[in-house]
């Protein structure tokens, strides 16, 4: 009878050891596939944002280029400006292609820039709009009384101060600088 319990405990024992082996193997498995999964996710992520990053900093590039243009043709512009308010006989087209170059990187920016720079490149904008509006009426047949070549330099002098803390929000929002 002892024989038979010791037997009976010794196949269930056997029994047990392998149920328990297979158990644990199956739970190492599911341990692998889900650290295998989170390594997996962790380098996805780190690749959507660099992703992120390296979009970011080509239209920060393309942005700092064409607000620089934009700025440099309205100065130009306004030194072509007669001093009195007769009407040019032509108007040069560079101003107008490089307004429009600067607004798509403008409206390209408005979709991936994050807000802290956004907010700077928003007042660069208005700045330079109000030059450029200024410049255009003074070019045409209707300027308004409060529009001069002093006004546009008043709205460029704001903007390049503007376009130096834009730079510097683009290059710390890049972690060039601190």
């Amino acid at each position: 009878m002892g024989a038979l319990i010791a037997a009976v405990i010794g196949v269930c024992g056997t029994l047990c050891a392998t149920w328990l082996t297979q158990r644990s193997g199956e739970r190492a498995l599911v341990a692998e596939r889900r650290n295998t999964e989170r390594l997996r996710q962790l380098e996805e992520n780190a690749r959507s944002k660099e992703r992120a990053l390296d979009l970011r900093r080509a239209n920060y590039i393309a942005l700092n280029q064409a607000a620089r243009r934009y700025f440099g043709a309205l100065s130009d512009e306004l030194h072509r400006l007669p001093s009195h308010r007769a009407v040019p006989d032509a108007q040069p087209a560079e101003l107008d292609e490089v307004r429009v170059q600067y607004r798509s990187c403008y409206a390209e920016a408005q979709m991936v820039v994050p807000d802290t720079a956004l907010n700077v490149a928003s007042a660069v904008n208005r700045e330079l709009n109000q030059a450029y509006g200024m410049l255009k009426r003074l070019q045409g047949p209707t300027p308004r009384d409060q529009d001069g070549p002093q006004q546009i330099r008043a709205h460029l002098d704001a903007a390049r101060k503007l376009l130096h803390d834009l730079r510097q929000e683009m290059r710390l929002d890049l972690g060039i600088t601190h």
